[in-house]
């Protein structure tokens, strides 16, 4: 039997950036995205986020594509968030998302920062937090990502 762990760091964001997602709903969306990862077979570890993004820690199950998830994840939330009437301002998720794997020693420090997200941006807007996140994963930043 194969053993496989693949924990993968996510984050993705409404159009354009605007803060389309109240505060009073969001364990809603949440649920919501956790119904879909968990029927493509993979396991939530942590899901939280501001107005603008969603910040997602997940195990990827070994027979699902990361993109594949996430198509679904984003349509079919974006879908259902429309069709609801609790987010009248929300018109879809922008383009894009940011993924890395994560090793297992880091699975805590990225639930904390996970949990966190409230407090972590009183002092730090979106913009400087995707621009760190691309600097650990090694990724090149272009002000035109997550949009």
């Amino acid at each position: 039997m194969s053993k496989v762990v693949a924990y993968y760091h996510i984050v993705f964001c409404s159009k354009r950036r605007e803060k389309t997602l109240p505060r009073q709903f969001k364990k809603a969306v949440y649920r919501y995205i956790w119904k879909i990862i968990s029927d493509n077979k993979c396991k939530l570890l942590r899901i939280d986020g501001i107005q603008n993004h969603i910040h997602i820690l997940m195990d990827l199950h070994p027979s699902v594509a990361l993109a594949k998830i996430m198509q679904s994840i984003k349509s079919m939330s974006s879908g259902w968030m429309v069709q609801d009437g609790r987010f009248g301002f929300f018109d879809g998720w922008g383009e894009g998302y940011f993924a890395c794997s994560v090793s297992p020693h880091e699975k805590k420090s990225v639930i904390d920062y996970i949990m966190n997200q409230e407090v972590h941006h009183l002092g730090r807007d979106f913009d400087e937090e995707v621009k760190g996140l691309y600097w650990s994963a090694d990724i090149e930043y272009d002000d035109r990502d997550l949009r």
